[in-house]
């Protein structure tokens, strides 16, 4: 029987796809069978060795480092120390869930440093698999624990009370003097305390209006140009109910809170009694008593100010996590090559 053309390339084109199919299929069962490779994400058990160039140990799953050496082989009997699992998340950040019976404490950390602030080891662990054993290193201190901390450094910090660029001049015992870089035309936010000095007068109204126009090496002359001039909070319990005026010397604000308008504040009572065109008159209710007080409905203060550019004895560890973020370090690893023999024991895979 001679089968019509349509007919027989129905069948081939059937043939092909079943053929593809069994395939895949067969791909996917010996994909399955292939053991895990550490992926990003994934939360790894293993033994390690942590040795600088000179072969030193500097720390180890073995409990103690006294006889251990970088060729140790990873089982008890190796050594008179106890030989415990290091617990570690292979990505960046804190995981929002864990394997089963872990928590953020199981996660181990290498003299202070979790896997995720040791890019180069945590990278050199990606492709692993279950019982393999390898070395990573050497890693540089910008792929391990960090650059020292040292003069002419420069790094961005938010101590100040708004993210700044920052250079350090002088480092002693544990404390840190720093130098604001500012840049000529440069807008920002001005905080109510800058460090921790209280600025006087309520420029942080407007979002990037502060303008660096001038500096010497010890302080820096800022201009503040409102940009927005209605609807402004001056006072968090009269929302939206100030305005502005400026010339080129002075600001002005203006707040016209409603009358009756109240608020309570440590269990006393405050009401707006009255406004006339200067004051604001206000009743303090506290128990059984009532005070009364009169608020100024505006305040002018210069466009213009100082400020320090430069902040002594600030606590290395107060500026530890924004040192870190740029790749500088307080403690004793910093500056060091280091070098990891790592044998994988688990893989976790959520």
């Amino acid at each position: 029987m001679k089968l019509e053309k349509p007919v027989l390339l129905a069948i081939v084109a059937l043939v092909t796809v079943a053929a593809a199919a069994s395939g895949y299929y067969g791909y996917e069962l010996w994909k399955e069978g292939q053991p895990l490779e550490v992926k990003t994400g994934d939360f790894v058990e293993m033994y390690y060795i942590g040795y600088l160039e000179n072969e030193t140990v500097f720390a180890s799953s073995f409990s103690d480092q006294t006889d251990v050496t970088v060729d140790t082989p990873f089982h008890e009997n190796a050594t008179n120390a106890t030989l415990t699992l290091f617990k570690a998340y292979v990505g960046e950040g804190r995981p929002s869930r864990y394997p089963p019976g872990w928590t953020s404490s199981s996660l181990g950390r290498i003299v202070g440093a979790r896997l995720g602030d040791l890019p180069g080891l945590r990278k050199g662990l990606l492709g692993m698999q279950e019982g393999q054993e390898k070395t990573i290193g050497p890693l540089s201190p910008e792929n391990a624990y960090g650059l020292p901390v040292e003069e002419g450094i420069t790094f961005t910090t938010d101590f100040a009370g708004v993210d700044q660029e920052f250079m350090i001049l002088n480092v002693t015992d544990g404390n840190l003097t720093l130098t604001w870089m500012p840049v000529i035309g440069e807008k920002f936010t001005l905080p109510m305390f800058w460090g921790e000095e209280p600025i006087p007068n309520p420029y942080w109204v407007w979002s990037n209006a502060t303008e660096v126009t001038n500096m010497t090496e010890t302080e820096a002359t800022i201009l503040t140009t409102p940009n927005r001039l209605s609807d402004l909070t001056l006072y968090p319990f009269w929302e939206n109910t100030t305005e502005a005026t400026y010339n080129e010397t002075t600001i002005s604000l203006t707040t016209t809170p409603e009358v009756g308008l109240n608020f309570t504040y440590y269990g006393a009572v405050y009401t707006v009694e009255n406004v006339t065109a200067d004051i604001i008159n206000i009743s303090i209710q506290y128990g059984n008593q009532t005070y009364y007080q009169d608020v100024n409905r505006t305040m002018s203060f210069p466009r213009t100010m100082t400020i320090t550019r430069i902040f002594e004895d600030i606590p290395q560890q107060q500026l530890q996590q924004d040192l870190q973020a740029a790749g500088y370090s307080t403690g004793e690893m910093a500056g060091k090559t280091v070098y990891f023999r790592v044998h994988l024991v688990n893989i976790h895979r959520l």
